[in-house]
């Protein structure tokens, strides 16, 4: 009668490092197709935003919405967290929830022309589940990942911090090439002030026409998402290293004694181009 062989413990440790080979290879290539996905359904929302904004011109004679995110501001694209009965939160301290996010969404100028609140959020932002790193409390779970450019009837705000008009509030009055010209950026904003990414995307705060002010965000295996104000999205690829820093850190060691200031970054001479005002500013 003959008996039953088994695996000997030289062949089960084979088999057994054949399929650590195999899931070392298959879980990065998992890791970005998820990331692939991830940025595909984000250039579908920045286009369905875009949409929106364009249908939202249309309707009113090429008037551009306002790009300043800030409870004051009536004829905003979107507004601040809202609450039921009306009250526009904007600063911290107030335990907002998803629902009062989402109802700043939809007291905004754009959102009748989508009816979607899941076109104001990248699925590689995580904040909405686990915050950022200056808070996990509610204040810090924020949910949109877009924010409109300041040179597009933003606020502009100046050296001082005053505001300023130097903006366009129509688009008759962009005088650069439309498609390089971009309305909606990934914006990684961390809870510093406020419980939302306020106010418009702004740039050049040293005002030399080679520095940042706000911080992308590089959910896309270190690339973020463009839409660009003649109609089409692009995921943009960093060439420089200090854009992943800044983005990543607006303090990084690496990046000191000023880390705004970055001379010939090709991202950043790209993303100045594309401003709708002339930098730096008069």
């Amino acid at each position: 009668m003959k008996t039953k062989r088994g695996f000997t413990l030289i062949e089960l440790l084979v088999v057994i490092a054949i399929i650590g080979i195999l899931l070392a290879v298959l879980i990065p290539a998992l890791r970005i197709a998820k990331q692939q996905a991830t940025s595909a359904v984000c250039l579908s929302h920045q286009k369905g935003l875009l949409l929106a904004y364009k249908l939202y011109v249309e309707d009113n004679d090429g008037e551009l919405p306002v790009a300043d995110v800030r409870p004051a501001q009536d004829y905003a694209w979107t507004h601040p967290p809202t609450l039921v009965d009306g009250t526009r939160v904007y600063g911290l301290g107030q335990n907002v929830t998803l629902e009062d996010r989402i109802r700043g969404f939809q007291n905004g100028v754009l959102y009748p022309y989508s009816e979607n609140y899941k076109l104001y959020h990248c699925p590689g932002d995580n904040r909405w589940k686990v915050g950022t790193n200056r808070g996990t409390t509610l204040d810090y779970m924020m949910y949109r990942s877009y924010n409109v450019q300041g040179g597009l009837h933003g606020e502009e705000v100046t050296l001082n911090g005053s505001k300023s008009t130097y903006h366009v509030k129509k688009v008759t009055e962009i005088t650069k090439n439309l498609p390089i010209v971009y309305v909606f950026v990934e914006e990684y904003y961390d809870g510093a002030g406020s419980c939302c990414n306020g106010g418009s995307w702004q740039l050049d705060a040293r005002n030399n026409g080679h520095s940042w002010w706000n911080t992308m965000s590089v959910w896309h295996n270190w690339r973020s998402t463009l839409s660009f104000i003649d109609g089409h999205a692009e995921k943009m690829k960093w060439e420089d290293e200090r854009t992943i820093l800044f983005a990543q850190d607006r303090q990084h060691p690496d990046l000191q004694p000023d880390p705004y200031d970055q001379p010939n970054n090709p991202d950043l001479e790209l993303i100045t181009r594309g401003y709708a005002v002339p930098l730096p500013r008069p």
